[in-house]
């Protein structure tokens, strides 16, 4: 077993670390811990040296830790396991476990294989976009002192200076002057903020999210709207499942999993079945 994390002293990563370190005394097992650097590149090359001879990889951290690992790992014969202790922890959050559910399934024998999003050869678990949401992870420069709701304040700061986008793509005509563009594998993001409700884990495909809303009362709208849920009953809100995307306009930045990872023209798509994940037996992924 190998053990990932990000080092720190917040509360939520000291208790799980705690635990897992009783377990494996108590369990006897043979475990490699990496804490990582900070480093996308070093730490993603070292952490697949030490997982080429490993069955698991754990994960104890946020969506910023799962998707450094997912990367590290992408193409090896690993199952991943999930000790969340992030901000957000949107991954995790859709599969409705309480922490001990989690921690039953590092030690779990079933797991379940769910699809990944690609940009290139980066990978992620959850959400990409460009427009507004790179903006908010943009001006937030990785701090979230307020915790969960830096999300929310990065939100409001950029409803009414985040510029407007237009993006043309191979698949479809121009998106003429809107808010955001997403590519949703996974439901949550921002902390809690269900951006794509009918995104699926699973399907082989990815969600894609068009947010026309350009005034900055249609955003304020859109944002208000997505805190409760009902965001897709607007007129500023088109919805459709692709496989893949080819984003053709130039010099947009590229968001996924909370970090900028790219500049466009990019292909985004879906990898089926490309992650292997611990879970409890009686997990089920509804359609």
């Amino acid at each position: 077993m190998l053990v990932v994390y990000k080092p720190g002293s917040g509360w939520k990563l000291q208790r799980q670390l705690k635990w897992l370190r009783a377990q494996v005394k108590q369990r006897q097992l043979a475990v490699r811990w990496y804490d990582t650097s900070g480093f996308f590149g070093q730490d993603c090359k070292a952490i697949r040296t030490l997982a080429q001879d490993q069955q698991q990889v754990v994960v104890v951290g946020g969506d910023g830790t799962i998707n450094l690992v997912v990367n590290a790992i992408h193409g090896l014969p690993v199952t991943l396991a999930c000790l969340p202790a992030g901000t957000g922890n949107d991954f995790c959050r859709q599969f409705g476990y309480a922490e001990r559910h989690w921690r039953a399934a590092v030690f779990s024998a079933h797991s379940i294989a769910i699809d990944l999003g690609a940009i290139g050869e980066r990978y992620f678990v959850n959400i990409a976009g460009v427009g507004f949401n790179a903006e908010v992870v943009q001006d937030m420069r990785g701090n979230k002192r307020a915790g969960a709701l830096s999300y929310v304040w990065g939100g409001i700061r950029q409803i009414f200076c985040a510029p407007t986008i237009s993006v043309a793509t191979s698949q479809g005509p121009v998106l003429e002057q809107g808010m955001m563009l997403l590519l949703a594998n996974g439901r949550y993001f921002a902390a809690g903020l269900q951006p794509a409700p009918c995104a699926r884990l699973h399907d082989g495909q990815l969600e894609c999210m068009w947010f026309s809303a350009c005034a900055w009362w249609q955003r304020l709208v859109v944002f208000a709207a997505m805190l409760v849920g009902c965001h897709q009953r607007l007129p500023w809100v088109y919805r459709e499942k692709r496989a893949e995307i080819t984003i053709t306009t130039a010099n947009l930045m590229v968001e996924a999993d909370g970090d900028l990872v790219a500049q466009t023209p990019v292909t985004i798509r879906s990898l089926p079945g490309a992650l292997h994940l611990r879970t409890l037996p009686e997990t089920f992924l509804s359609d």
